[in-house]
Order: C-alpha cells, then sequence, then structure tokens
C-alpha cells in the first residue's frame, strides 16, 4: 500500500530520514489512519511492527521526521528464508505514505530503504504510480496475474464484474437491483451448500489435513518455524508417500471499485511448498480449504503452480521484486509481507476503460502514490 495526499508544493522545512525504531510506533499508526483511512483499528496496524522478528532487523522502515514530528513513513518487513541451501534475506515494502506539505520528499524514504545492502526487496500491493518508480529503481515484475479457481459461475461473476466500471453501469438503482436478483442469492446459497468441511480426510491413499495442531506434527522444521511465525493464517497439508504439500492462506475479500450488498471472500495461498501432491488432488484440497475458512474460491499467485496451473479465472495482479543476489520468482512466496499480516483487500481494476475522461484529482481526497 503506498498512498500520498494531493497538495504537491514543497515544504521549505528542514526534515530528516531516519531508521524507524519501536519508540515509533504509537506516533506512525496515526500517520498511517490518517492517510489509508480509518477501517483499519490500530490494533490492525500494530500487526506490522509485532510479527516474529529475524535477530537481523535492522529496523522497522524509515521515517520522515520534521522537527519533533513524523510526517512521512515507509514501512519494512524482514525475513530470513532458506532458498537453494542459502539463507537469503528479504524485505517487503509496505504502507507508504507521507502528508501533503512533505510530498516532495517521499522519495527519501524509497531511497534510504533500498540503500540497504544485502537484501531481496519486494512490493506486492504497488498502485499504477509506483510501479513507475520501482521500474525506474530497478525492481522486476515478480506476479502478472492471480489464479480465481471456484465454481464456474462464481468466475463469471467475478469476471463480469470486473469488465464494467462503476461509471459505465447505467444507475446505482439498476446495479442494486442485478445484485439482489443474482449475486446475493448465488453467494449465499454457496455458502449454505458448502456447509462445515472435516479437519482431515482420506483422498485416493493421500491425507489432506486442515489447521495448525494437525498439521505442525506433521512438517520438518523449517516449515514448523513458518506455520509458528503465521499463526494468524490459514494452514493445510496433503501428504502422499514420503512427500507433501504444505499451504498457508489468509482470507481476504475482492473489492471491484464499488460497494457490493454481499462480499466476495477468498482464500489466498501465501505459500505452497510443493506442487505435485497439492495438484493431483487439487479440487479436494480446494474444497478442504474453503470449507475449513469459510470462503467461497481459492486464490493463488500464478507462478506458484509453474506451468501445470489448475483451471480457473485469470486475474490481472501486478507485483514487484529487486534481488542482487540472484533470487528468482518461483523462490519467492506472500509470507512475511503485509499480505499475511493486514486484512488486504485485492482490488480488481477494471478490464475496460471508462468513457468519460479521468478528472484531474482533487487536492483534498487522497490520490495513490
Amino acid at each position: 500500500m503506498f498512498r500520498s495526499h494531493g497538495s504537491s508544493y514543497e515544504a521549505h522545512m528542514k526534515v530528516l530520514v531516519r531508521p524507524a525504531h519501536e519508540g515509533d510506533i504509537d506516533a506512525v499508526i496515526p500517520l498511517l489512519r490518517t492517510g489509508f483511512g480509518s477501517h483499519w483499528p490500530p490494533e490492525t496496524w500494530r500487526r506490522l511492527f509485532e510479527y516474529p522478528r529475524v535477530e537481523s532487523q535492522p529496523n522497522l522502515g524509515f521515517v520522515l521526521e520534521s522537527g519533533d514530528q513524523l510526517v512521512g513513513f515507509l514501512g519494512a518487513i524482514y525475513s530470513e528464508r532458506l532458498v537453494g541451501g542459502h539463507l537469503e534475506r528479504f524485505c517487503n515494502l509496505s504502507s507508504w505514505y507521507t502528508i501533503p506539505q512533505f510530498r516532495n520528499f517521499s522519495l527519501k524514504l524509497l531511497m534510504a530503504l533500498l540503500a540497504q545492502r544485502g537484501y531481496t526487496f519486494t512490493n506486492l500491493t504497488p498502485s499504477e504510480q509506483v510501479v513507475q518508480l520501482l521500474k525506474a529503481y530497478g525492481f522486476r515484475p515478480l506476479e502478472s496475474h492471480k489464479l480465481l479457481c471456484g465454481p464456474w459461475w462464481y468466475r463469471f461473476l467475478v469476471e463480469k464484474k470486473s469488465e464494467v466500471p462503476p461509471r459505465r453501469f447505467p444507475s446505482y438503482q439498476a446495479r442494486r437491483v442485478l445484485e439482489m436478483l443474482i449475486e446475493t442469492p448465488l453467494l449465499k446459497g454457496l455458502e449454505l451448500m458448502r456447509g462445515s468441511s472435516p479437519a482431515r480426510f482420506d483422498h485416493r491413499g493421500v491425507h489432506l489435513l486442515a489447521g495448525a495442531e494437525l498439521v505442525r506434527p506433521m512438517l520438518s522444521n523449517t516449515d514448523q518455524q513458518l506455520l509458528d511465525d503465521h499463526r494468524q493464517c490459514g494452514h493445510f497439508l496433503v501428504q502422499g508417500g514420503r512427500s507433501y504439500s504444505y499451504i498457508v492462506t489468509v482470507k481476504r475479500k475482492i473489492s471491484f471499485g464499488r460497494r457490493s450488498l454481499v462480499d466476495f471472500v477468498v482464500s489466498d495461498i501465501l505459500h505452497l511448498s510443493a506442487r505435485e501432491p497439492a495438484l493431483q488432488h487439487w479440487q479436494s484440497l480446494c474444497q478442504l480449504i474453503v470449507g475449513h475458512e469459510g470462503s467461497q474460491a481459492i486464490m493463488a499467485d500464478e507462478r506458484l503452480f509453474d506451468l501445470q496451473c489448475p483451471k480457473g479465472l485469470h486475474m490481472p495482479c501486478h507485483s514487484y521484486f529487486m534481488s542482487r543476489s540472484g533470487v528468482n520468482p518461483n523462490q519467492i512466496d506472500s509470507l512475511y509481507t503485509e499480505i499475511a499480516l493486514l486484512d488486504e483487500v485485492f482490488r480488481i481494476r477494471p478490464v475496460n476503460p471508462p468513457l468519460l475522461p479521468t478528472p484531474v484529482a482533487d487536492a483534498r481526497r487522497p490520490a495513490i502514490w
């Protein structure tokens, strides 16, 4: 998430960029609520700073300071992962915001963060404007599409809603009528038919498990650490023979840029340890996940499946990374990121552009930066 408010005149005041530390948390949270809205309570924002940390973590990100006031922040979520038998250090960029008078100093935060050597940097939720900045600083595409797996009519609804921008719709009342007559009955019916799923069942000689308590004893020491660091997420296992697929998920709402009478809720796969067992029993695994989490469908980055992509709806989703140590996209997942920590909404941009020209941004309204 990256945002800055509209005014762009340069503030003729002395500013300082420095690492953020624990003593800044109580001041940073109100700053973020100002920039991103108050729909998240302070407790949600606090997750950015209270996740399990690595010993080598240098800071919580960087702050922009003017006098005794914090006027900007760029968060950093650090982790250390085994990649190809080597320990790699990762830094996920999160929650970039500056107040209006200091907008021209925003890049100082990014430059300070990227100046740290020895990290692979990721940004999983960039706005269109931030994408251009990331490319200029050497970031490369990490992912271009999400795969949505669910009932055909669910994928159809998501596809059609994503094709119609809010301004293109005939009227607010007509949209509400269609939602009441079509979307609401279908999604409510899906919840009734889905019911609850057992935490463990067998399918063609393979064990499928749901829940941290059942999954953890079956994992390697490395995977057990991943589970312990992500207790807030969903944990699933497909075990067959000597191999297993360990899956970590998080529930996310889908946003189409306008309010809906009923929520579209999916389980987003953050981590998939091995493809084969999961893909061989993909339909049963999906049923286990949605039944256990109370979601409606499964969503995952396409790169998790390599060339063995299951059937589903391909939705544009742009994320970026920069690595100086040779880490490639297939070695990067979404654990230890803002998606795992915050209640991130998956925002679908309309496929067809609006007929009307986009108005000039109002300086009083938030604008993605």
